[in-house]
């Protein structure tokens, strides 16, 4: 029999979740059928209500760059007239930014009565209900799209491909951002290991779209689509984009797809941009009508930032730009765009990271940007020591919060740089007095 739950505030219900599994801060274990059982998610979920299909999704998944593609899309999509649902992780500052109706963050009543209907759905017993917190997320996600009768929802895996508990979505659209090493501890020691795993939210009925890749990624991707006996669009080449002008303030693009969209002034940093655009702009040539392609790409992608991906913010007129890439991918992305952005120009970065990731590799690809580093750590128990960060980069200061080391690299630098996490992102975002996204 089920019981009746009430959360007296969104908090309330946020305490609850974390009360479950919580692989956001393990930073070691394996993925497997046990740990992630996709059959039993898929049970409980139909048992909770949710009607597979009903509402169309866009299922993107990859090592870097899967958000920031998530959050263009959706922009477009939104301004091509279409109710927009959006799921992506992690957030920055509290569990409901992770779901988003019509571009707006689900309401704090919204989230802690949907977390209080399924609790109240299953018996209070273990593995009766939903066993993870990604899992009741990801089952909050679903059903709230499905009532408030989205026309499409975009949907961020959140980790891996194969076992995620979003890859229960019926075939659709599906993106594969650039895949790279990253979650070796879970994923696999290989990028052609980690490429397999991700390529599993390609599904047979679905239409697949692929941005650039190296040549290993290729490799587990095309093996993928030989087992379905499916074709990929790629997207670079399916929609031309170029950085035409790029400054402190963000890029001008050149986006050319089914149509001549023109130049695009954008608050995007960096020419990986071109790309993230790229795979957007496919996927909602797909979904929208041809009449009004135009005016949605150019609406939806003018002046876009997104919170928390080389994230340009101001205080006291000093910029500080906060990104949560958190392996050696992103990390050369995030310097490239520095050096093209503010060219002669060496930030002071502010560094905090999880105690799993490859810390030296990440340090050297951000290296040439950086005339000092301040290291530091996010209240988390993932955080490694900021001492183990110096000791890997041979050079920098140690700060004992985020809050500390933004204070000490403002008073030092016109230009700061935020990076390794996106808790330490969150935290330094509610520093700079932005709370929500």
């Amino acid at each position: 029999m089920s019981r009746r739950v009430r959360f007296a505030s969104a908090r309330g219900a946020e305490a609850y979740l974390l009360g479950f599994v919580n692989y956001e801060l393990v930073t070691r274990y394996r993925q497997t059928t046990r740990t992630h059982d996709l059959a039993l998610f898929r049970k409980r979920l139909t048992e909770a209500g949710w009607k597979p299909g009903a509402v169309a999704s866009v299922h993107v998944g990859g090592t870097n760059a899967k958000g920031t593609v998530c959050w263009l899309l959706e922009r477009i999509l939104r301004a091509g007239g279409l109710r927009t649902g959006l799921y992506v992780s992690p957030h920055l500052h509290a569990m409901r930014e992770r779901i988003r109706i019509g571009g707006r963050s689900l309401g704090a009543r919204a989230f802690a009565d949907g977390v209080a209907r399924i609790a109240s759905r299953f018996p209070e017993k273990p593995g009766a209900g939903f066993r993870t917190t990604f899992e009741h997320l990801t089952a909050l996600a679903f059903l709230t799209f499905q009532e408030a009768d989205v026309d499409v929802a975009v949907v961020e895996v959140g980790l891996g491909g194969r076992l995620d508990a979003t890859n229960v979505l019926p075939p659709g659209a599906a993106v594969l951002t650039p895949i790279s090493l990253d979650h070796a501890d879970v994923l696999g020691r290989s990028v052609a290991e980690i490429a397999r795993d991700k390529a599993r939210i390609l599904k047979r009925g679905g239409r697949a779209f692929v941005m650039p890749q190296s040549r290993t990624a290729w490799a587990g991707i095309e093996e993928r689509l030989r087992n379905l006996r499916a074709g990929a669009v790629r997207t670079s080449e399916a929609c031309p984009t170029r950085v035409v002008e790029a400054g402190p303030a963000g890029s001008v693009l050149h986006v050319l797809g089914q149509a001549d969209y023109g130049l695009v002034s954008t608050g995007l940093l960096g020419e990986h941009q071109a790309d993230n655009v790229s795979a957007a702009v496919s996927v909602a040539e797909t979904l929208l009508p041809r009449e009004t392609l135009r005016e949605a790409v150019r609406r939806g992608l003018r002046e876009v930032s997104v919170p928390g991906r080389l994230d340009l913010l101001e205080l006291e007129g000093k910029r500080v730009i906060v990104d949560g890439g958190h392996n050696p991918a992103a990390a050369g992305g995030a310097a490239r765009a520095m050096t093209r952005h503010f060219p002669g120009t060496r930030a002071v970065a502010v560094v905090g990271m999880a105690r799993d990731k490859d810390h030296r590799s990440f340090l050297e690809a951000l290296g040439p940007c950086v005339r000092e580093f301040i290291f530091t750590r996010a209240e988390s128990p993932r955080a490694v020591d900021p001492g183990v960060l110096r000791s890997k980069a041979a050079r920098g200061s140690v700060a004992p919060s985020v809050s500390v080391a933004l204070e000490r690299a403002l008073d030092r630098a016109d230009l700061v740089l935020v990076s390794g996490s996106f808790l330490v992102a969150g935290e330094a975002r509610a520093f700079l007095g932005r709370r929500s996204v």
